[in-house]
């Protein structure tokens, strides 16, 4: 199957319990989460990173690191899934790539991330969808006041 990777924006502490419970029915229709974003684009989690510093340049803005940006656990079970809060300096920073230009970035960041991994990953039109999912699902996150949980299972 592979890793998936996925952002959940709602209540943290109830998206946790519910991701620990995998009900994942209720976290991707909107029950528990508002908004949800699946970035499973088989790439390792370390490639956020990546996704970060191109929306650094895009933005002409110092880089916020996705990983750095990992806070308090609220989900899980220990070595097959983990669900951290994303602080909100990353999720400011993602919410200000504006959706025009995300079909740009999906291609800076494939072939940056392709090049460090020294393999070609996937046509960056794979990326472009998820990524207008995760700054949509940023901006709503900020305009409810509610919290980003990063989520990944194997």
């Amino acid at each position: 199957m592979g890793l998936s990777l996925e952002f959940y924006a709602g209540d943290a502490d109830a998206i946790g319990g519910a991701f620990t419970e995998c009900d994942f029915d209720r976290l991707q229709e909107g029950g528990i989460a508002h908004s949800y974003a699946d970035l499973s684009l088989h790439i390792p989690i370390e490639d956020l990173d990546v996704l970060s510093e191109q929306m650094a340049i895009l933005l002409g803005e110092p880089f916020v690191g996705f990983l750095d940006s990992l806070g308090r656990v609220v989900g899980g079970s220990e070595g097959e899934s983990g669900a951290q809060v994303v602080s909100p300096g990353w999720i400011r920073f993602a919410a200000k790539v504006p959706e025009i230009k995300v079909g740009e970035l999906a291609k800076m960041w494939i072939d940056a991330a392709s090049k460090k991994a020294g393999v070609e990953y996937a046509d960056p039109s794979c990326a472009e969808s998820a990524l207008l999912e995760l700054v949509r699902l940023c901006g709503r996150a900020i305009e409810k006041k509610s919290s980003v949980v990063f989520a990944w299972y194997l």
